[in-house]
């Protein structure tokens, strides 16, 4: 099959095929980890504001500023393998609503938590991931109560006598609506009740469709510890390709 490499330079090593996404993973630290000792000298493929970024950071939580120079780099290093630029000159713009995106690049989007980041990747499709840690929530009956809607929580306490099972659903249901909001650049951002996430569909993969706009929820299998949900435009389910992880990883 021919691979979809329009506009993009012919010195790129990554390409697509059509109907392509590509996922990338990458370790993060957990709290009480040091992955990097020297954080500085990480910093040297960063763009300026992104470096004051990390400084920013730095006053608050080393941990937290680790994290984000070796997402940021991560998702540098991909790109470049893309776009045939060096890492350090790749120029990350940004929409009226605030959704990145780089000139004559592929469509990506980055979502990251404890342990991990995930990046996808799209020829064309816009696209939005969302990554979770899953963990027990606090106050995870009022969470449900106050961002979910009528089918979602029917979904979510349809197993309650079994708590693991509703902490994963609850989470599942949670990134479908964050990976959904950024693949709309924010724009729906504060509609989280509005935003029902069930729809037609089995194993993981499922179709709901908003003002004439149908959108495209896979769940992928990002670790046992995780839930992550790939969202892109229009009905036909994209082929998900593992970049640089374990061929067992699925969809």
């Amino acid at each position: 099959m021919k691979p979809v490499v329009t506009g993009w330079k012919e010195s790129a090593a990554v390409y697509f095929v059509a109907n392509e996404v590509h996922i990338w993973t990458q370790p993060l630290p957990h709290k009480g980890e040091d992955f990097l000792s020297r954080l500085d000298i990480d910093t040297c493929v960063l763009s300026q504001d992104e470096i004051e970024r990390v400084q920013r950071k730095q006053k608050q939580s080393m941990h937290d500023a680790q994290k984000l120079v070796m997402s940021r780099t991560f998702l540098r290093e991909v790109l470049a393998m893309y776009t045939g630029q060096s890492a350090s000159d790749i120029y990350i713009e940004y929409g009226a609503s605030g959704k990145p995106y780089v000139q004559s690049g592929p469509q990506f989007n980055l979502s990251h938590t404890e342990g991990c980041c995930v990046l996808a990747l799209a020829a064309h499709t816009e696209l939005g991931i969302d990554l979770e840690y899953v963990r027990p929530l606090l106050r995870m009956s009022a969470v449900i109560r106050r961002f979910l809607t009528e089918d979602e929580k029917c979904y979510v306490l349809n197993h309650r006598e079994e708590e693991q099972v509703t902490i994963r659903r609850v989470w599942q249901v949670l990134t479908q609506k964050e990976a959904w909001i950024k693949v709309c650049g924010q724009s729906l951002s504060g509609q989280w009740r509005k935003l029902n996430t069930m729809g037609e569909g089995l194993d993981g993969h499922h179709v709901v469709e908003r003002e004439g706009q149908h959108y495209n929820f896979q769940s992928l299998n990002v670790g046992p510890n995780y839930s992550a949900t790939l969202c892109t435009t229009g009905k036909t389910r994209p082929l998900v390709r593992w970049m640089n992880v374990a061929d067992d990883k699925q969809s």
